[in-house]
């Protein structure tokens, strides 16, 4: 999968997520040149990530669409995407939300990767181990999502509690910086004793790769879930 790292195949992914295209319509929406595109869709098709097909009306242009693969592969570029905003809050300041996120890192060895890994973490805390956190969850790809989430993350990356590095095609990696391990320590240590356990055993899903991981939620909480 390395070509995703390419120029214009995340574009080109997100692109078709919205639906398909024909050829001219999907570079006009990237803004890269024919040559490019070109070489970009064949080594999608190649990939398994797009199929192209012919339109069943005239002109009978190529027409440009996702596999299930594809889906879940932009789908996922997408959310993490989704956590890409303007940070607001001022440095030092972390409301309550922002302490659970917090505490679960620090619980977690204090780096999480991937936006889409901490909000099925998230939700497993309160699903399946009974932690009630203030993080609502809607149903969406593989799994529910909470729009809050990357939210409080650039809010915390603001409040210099967390740092984040992000690249287009590599998961976001959120890490305590010291004095955010110094809030999630005395917050954690603040915990019910069963609440800290619990949120320790997170550990054993933190493990798992973000496909088996993604499976995991979506097969036990089918009525959270929905596959675009």
């Amino acid at each position: 999968m390395y070509r995703l790292r390419r120029s214009k195949a995340p574009e080109i992914l997100l692109s078709l997520l919205k639906g398909p295209k024909h050829v001219r319509e999907l570079q006009a929406e990237v803004k890269g040149s024919a040559l490019t595109v070109e070489m970009r869709l064949k080594e999608l098709i190649r990939e398994g990530l797009v199929r192209e097909q012919e339109s069943k009306e005239w002109p009978f242009r190529r027409v440009l669409e996702l596999t299930p693969e594809g889906r879940r592969v932009a789908a996922i570029l997408k959310l993490e995407a989704s956590a890409i905003s303007r940070p607001s809050r001022r440095r030092g300041e972390v409301g309550e939300k922002g302490k659970w996120l917090l505490a679960l890192l620090y619980a977690l060895g204090g780096t999480v990767e991937g936006g889409v890994r901490l909000q099925k973490l998230l939700f497993l805390l309160k699903r399946e181990l009974g932690v009630n956190h203030p993080y609502r969850f809607l149903p969406h790809l593989h799994g529910p999502y909470s729009e809050e989430i990357p939210d409080e993350v650039m809010e915390l990356e603001g409040a210099g509690m967390v740092k984040v590095e992000r690249e287009v095609l590599e998961p976001l990696l959120c890490t305590l910086t010291p004095e955010g391990e110094r809030v999630a320590r005395e917050f954690f240590e603040s915990l019910p004793e069963e609440v800290r356990r619990k949120m320790e055993e997170l550990r054993r899903f933190s493990g798992m790769r973000l496909k088996e991981l993604l499976d995991y939620v979506y097969s036990r909480y089918p009525e959270d879930s929905r596959y675009l």
